[in-house]
This record gives structure tokens, C-alpha cells and sequence, in this order.
């Protein structure tokens, strides 16, 4: 894998990218396995943040009234991110909304995403959940700041050194390509640990 890639996590004020809006984004950039940088913003949606919203992430309608726009703040969430890929605990949820804000902020992305959960789900089969706060209790990682963007983007880096550790031991690899993950990341889980012994 690139020796530098990226962990995102978005806070939002729902769950449709069409029609909900992001109101913090984290980032924490790694590079050789440590985190070297964190990039981390309020974002005001243009619109009220639900009782449901703030109860989970205790952002409220007050905190994000004075931030700045999507908008604004995509242009400076590009320049950290870079070409770099990026990872995030349910990609699918996450990249749907960065494409979202990026169109709307006359922005275009080539970043590829990868999703830390899907690659949980083969690593952890155990686990009878792959929840974030699951997986960062099984590695032995407190989140201070569950259901925050980036306590949630660090917790997700601690998860995934632990995935990437227990990949390359599986599969006899010292480095793990991009591509490799993200075709492990769609292998049937019954066969995972056939194909780790075989690719």
C-alpha cells in the first residue's frame, strides 16, 4: 500500500447524500503507519441539525452557526487530502457525501476510497458486530470522542493498523497494495482465509 494515505470520517445531518448535508469533517493523515497530520472543521449545512443529530454527536444548531460553508471548506479538505487514497469506516456512507459537497462546491476527485469496515468484516469474523466502538473495544483503543469526526477518524486508524497487521501476517505479505484490499475487501468471507494463503 502507499506509504501515505488518508482515515475520513464525516459527521451529517442525515443519511442521504442528495439530501442531507455534512456538519464536521476529520481527517488523519498517515504516513509509514503514523498519523502526521490531521485536517478537522464545523460546517455550517445551511440548514437546522435534528435533536436525533445532536444527541448522537452532540453537535449543535449553535456550534455550527458561525462555521464555515461546504463550500468553503472543501477546497481546503482537497488541498489536505491530495491524490492520496482514503480510508473510511463504512466508505460507501462517507465517499457518497464527499462526491456530494465536492459537486456542489465545483470540485472534482479522483481520491479512491477504501472501507475499513468491509475489510473488518473478513478480518474479525468472531466479532459478533463491526460497529466502530466494537472494534476499537476488541484492539484495545479507547475513542474519547465517539461520534465526533475526527475521534472517529483516529479510532478508525487504530482499527485498521491492527487489520493491516493480522493481513500481512495471514497472507506472508510486507506490503499490501491498494488493489489487493479492495479485492479482499469484496472476498466471500468463508474463503477469506483461503485466499489470503493463495494471493
Amino acid at each position: 500500500m502507499r506509504e501515505q494515505y488518508n482515515i475520513l470520517d464525516f459527521e451529517t445531518t442525515g443519511l442521504s447524500a442528495d439530501y442531507d448535508r455534512v456538519i464536521e469533517v476529520g481527517v488523519v493523515k498517515i504516513r509509514d503507519g503514523k498519523i502526521i497530520d490531521t485536517f478537522e472543521a464545523l460546517i455550517n449545512p445551511g440548514t437546522r441539525i435534528s435533536s436525533t443529530i445532536t444527541s448522537l454527536t452532540g453537535i449543535t444548531n449553535n456550534m455550527v452557526k458561525d462555521a464555515l460553508s461546504a463550500r468553503e471548506v472543501m477546497p481546503e479538505l482537497k488541498k489536505f487530502l491530495g491524490d492520496d487514497l482514503i480510508f473510511a469506516h463504512n466508505a460507501s456512507f462517507d465517499s457518497r457525501f464527499f462526491k456530494a459537497e465536492m459537486m456542489r462546491a465545483g470540485l472534482s476527485s479522483s481520491n479512491l476510497f477504501l472501507c475499513s469496515l468491509l475489510l473488518a468484516r473478513r478480518v474479525y469474523q468472531q466479532l459478533h458486530s463491526h460497529k466502530l466502538g466494537v472494534l476499537c473495544q476488541h484492539v484495545g483503543f479507547t475513542n474519547q470522542a465517539s461520534h465526533r469526526a475526527l475521534g472517529d477518524a483516529e479510532a478508525t486508524f487504530y482499527v485498521l493498523d491492527d487489520i493491516l497487521k493480522k493481513v500481512k501476517s495471514s497472507s506472508g505479505k510486507n506490503e499490501l497494495s491498494a488493489d489487493y484490499l479492495a479485492k479482499l475487501s469484496k472476498v466471500p468471507k468463508k474463503k477469506v482465509n483461503v485466499w489470503l494463503s493463495a494471493n
